[in-house]
């Protein structure tokens, strides 16, 4: 199938496969499988036909050429960024390399990285002018924190996930628990261990919570970046028709 004819569903559906990967592969620099899997399943759709991941490289790059970074940025910084084909190379190399440690490892990695980045961008390029969603960019089924949940508890959670917000409902409304609020609280004047133990609603004061920003499901992403009441925010919360929260959108993923 001709990239250009992909539906907007299912290049949603591989955009967000590609991204799966990378999170994956950055958690293991020595297991991009995940990786390996998304673009298969993506050269098997625009191919038609189930093939090794070597075959899939004329559909995908196709797709590639839709891509800034694959291929006007390549030719233009070379120095910065890899094309397609040698990306691909390196790709097909370590998936049929039973060897994935180390430093080879390591530029396997980065190189699947750049790749699916390259490959999201293409499937995400639209008409000029086209209208996109915030449904279509949020990270689905977000974290979030209790408010009779120990401060300890959302530390944990930062640091794991190395989150910059978390969502907290209290007092009828959602706010936002920061990283600069979390270690102004922890490093102010008290016992890490007693300020650990309070609750976040007990606490709520010195966390310095902030309001969240509440869009709806629907809203266009573009009016979110150019609106000056929004100019500032690092993060919204997504809301369905019920108000229950289902998605987070940060300028991370709209880049």
């Amino acid at each position: 199938m001709n990239a250009e004819r992909l539906p907007w569903h299912e290049r949603l559906h591989h955009r967000d496969a590609l991204r799966a990967g990378r999170y994956a592969a950055l958690a293991d620099a020595e297991g991009f499988e995940a990786i390996c899997f998304a673009l298969e399943a993506l050269g098997l759709r625009l191919l038609g036909e189930k093939k090794n991941l070597g075959k899939y490289a004329e559909p995908l790059g196709n797709l590639a050429r839709k891509s800034v970074v694959l291929s006007e940025m390549s030719q233009r910084f070379p120095e910065r960024f890899s094309g397609f084909q040698a990306l691909m190379a390196v790709v097909k190399g370590a998936r049929n390399d039973a060897m994935h440690t180390g430093v080879y490892a390591r530029h396997a990695t980065a190189a699947a990285i750049e790749l699916c980045i390259g490959l999201e961008e293409a499937l995400m390029n639209e008409p000029e002018g086209a209208r996109k969603a915030v449904k279509d960019f949020m990270v689905k089924s977000p974290v979030v924190v209790e408010a009779w949940q120990p401060v300890a508890h959302a530390r944990q959670l930062m640091l794991t996930h190395s989150f910059s917000f978390l969502p907290v409902y209290l007092d009828g409304a959602w706010r936002l628990l920061s990283e600069g609020g979390l270690a102004r609280y922890v490093r102010t004047g008290r016992s890490p261990s007693k300020a650990l133990a309070v609750t976040i609603e007990n606490a709520a004061a010195s966390l310095h919570l902030v309001d969240a920003k509440v869009v709806d499901l629907d809203a266009d992403v573009d009016l979110l970046l150019t609106s000056s009441e929004d100019a500032s925010i690092r993060l919204w919360l997504v809301a369905d028709a019920h108000g229950r929260l289902c998605g987070v959108l940060s300028p991370f993923e709209l880049m």
